[in-house]
C-alpha cells in the first residue's frame, strides 16, 4: 500500500475544516510552524487516519461526545475540552445534552472534575454562538 501523505495532510486539513470552528485553524498554522513534523502526526494521522480511515463506523458526533468524555476525565487541557465541547455543538449536540453528559460523568469522575471544566464548556457555549450570529 502506497500511502500519500500530502493528499492524507490535505483530507486531515478538509476534515478538521468540517468539524472545527475556524478561528481554530490559528492552532494548526502554529503547529506547523513549530514544527511540520508534529503537524504531521497531528492533521495526516489523527484527524485523517484516525478520524476517517480506522474508525469509520464511528460517526462524527459519537467520536466527539467519547472524546469529549475523554478529555473531562484527564481533566488537564481545558482548551481541547473548549474546542470539543464545540465540536459537539458543531455536530448537533445540544448543549442540554452536553450538560447532561456532565452529569453523567461527575457520578464515574467526581464532581470537583466537572466542576473544573466548567469555565472550558461556557466558553465553547459562548464560541459557537458568537460564531452562529457571526454567519447570519
Amino acid at each position: 500500500m502506497t500511502i500519500d501523505k500530502k493528499a492524507d495532510y490535505k483530507k486531515g486539513l478538509e476534515g478538521f475544516d468540517k468539524r472545527y470552528l475556524p478561528y481554530k485553524k490559528q492552532l494548526l498554522d502554529s503547529l506547523q510552524q513549530f514544527s511540520p513534523d508534529f503537524a504531521d502526526v497531528v492533521v495526516r494521522h489523527g484527524l485523517y487516519e484516525i478520524w476517517e480511515e480506522y474508525t469509520p463506523s464511528l460517526t462524527y458526533r459519537e467520536k466527539e461526545i467519547a472524546t469529549l468524555a475523554a478529555l473531562i476525565t484527564d481533566n488537564t487541557v481545558m482548551h481541547e475540552i473548549t474546542a470539543h465541547t464545540e465540536n459537539c455543538l458543531i455536530q448537533g449536540m445540544t448543549k442540554q445534552e452536553i450538560l447532561e453528559i456532565l452529569i453523567l460523568l461527575s457520578l464515574y469522575i467526581g464532581v470537583p472534575k466537572v466542576i473544573n471544566v466548567m469555565d472550558a464548556v461556557k466558553k465553547a457555549f459562548a464560541n459557537y454562538e458568537s460564531s452562529v450570529r457571526e454567519k447570519k
